[in-house]
């Protein structure tokens, strides 16, 4: 097998198929080659063709089909549901913990606020 150019495109496919594991909460790969930051010397890329028989089950539509793996997953509306619940997750967990003290809390805050002026 002889090795192919790396272009850019390749390079962040390559890149995608090595975080695939972030990408779906419910699918599980094998360890492997994703914990090295090396990307692969001799690889294939193909096509694949649908069997008539997935004709309306199993096919993407010429609107679904974009040009790299890339565009592909930035389409697709339940990844990006994922990608947003998960952000607010890591945002709440790096939340300073007294971010809920210092809400102003109408007439209450400005009573203790006299006080202790007084």
């Amino acid at each position: 097998m002889p090795a192919p150019t790396l272009t850019p495109e390749l390079k962040k496919d390559l890149h995608l198929l090595k975080l695939r594991s972030a990408m779906d909460p419910k699918r599980h790969y094998k360890k492997g080659d994703s914990r090295s930051k090396t990307l692969p010397k001799y690889f294939q890329v193909g096509t694949v063709i649908e069997s008539a028989s997935e004709f309306y089950a199993g096919r993407l539509t010429k609107k679904e089909r974009k040009a790299t793996l890339a565009d592909e997953l930035l389409s697709d509306s339940n990844l990006a549901q994922y990608r947003k619940r998960k952000v607010q997750e890591i945002e709440e967990q790096n939340r300073p913990a007294g971010f809920d003290k210092w809400k102003i809390r109408g007439r209450k805050s400005m009573k203790r606020a006299k006080q202790r002026r007084h």
